[in-house]
């Protein structure tokens, strides 16, 4: 087992490099993941998420708890050198509310920097309250583009923001 960031006590978690050993628990949160997106996913979407899950080129890594178990993982794109997306963040829900995800980013932050890179980006939902206030208390407080979408039909709440109307999509 190749530990890469490991806390400096035993009862801390850490995150650890995606093996081809844990594909089977990995498939199994990729799944949960799309649930909490409200995506319907195929074996072949699946299979995708795991082929870019492994990329040498992408940081991936199981976030483990403090009792070593698999908490959940998290995956980003470093395909681009000095921006990187954090494309996948999922802590399984018996482990929410522990601090994993702020640990989590916290030490993406880190790996990425060490690396020389310049930026790290994350997209959520305008909705989601809860990870918008996270991530902004991390340090994600910079908006370098907005994504404008439309949902024909559906449910919309409507929001002001930097003196325009959006609606945003439930």
């Amino acid at each position: 087992m190749k530990l890469v960031c490991k806390a400096k006590e035993d009862n801390m978690p850490y995150l650890k490099k995606i093996e081809l050993d844990d594909l089977q628990e990995l498939s199994t949160m990729l799944k949960d993941f799309w649930k909490t997106q409200q995506q319907d996913v195929s074996k072949g979407d699946i299979l995708e998420d795991l082929r870019r899950l492994l990329d040498p080129k992408c940081v991936s890594y199981l976030i483990m708890s403090d009792d070593k178990q698999i908490a959940g993982f998290i995956y980003v794109n470093d395909k681009y050198g000095y921006v990187n997306n954090i494309e996948y963040l999922y802590i399984k829900d018996t482990f929410r509310g522990q601090g994993l995800g702020s640990f989590a980013l916290l030490e993406i932050k880190q790996i990425l920097m060490n690396k020389g890179n310049e930026r790290v980006q994350i997209e959520v939902m305008p909705s989601n309250t809860k990870a918008l206030k996270l991530y902004h208390h991390l340090g994600f407080d910079s908006i370098d583009t907005f994504t404008l979408s439309t949902k024909l039909p559906g449910k919309t709440k409507q929001i002001e923001l930097m003196g325009f109307s959006f609606k945003i999509n439930d």
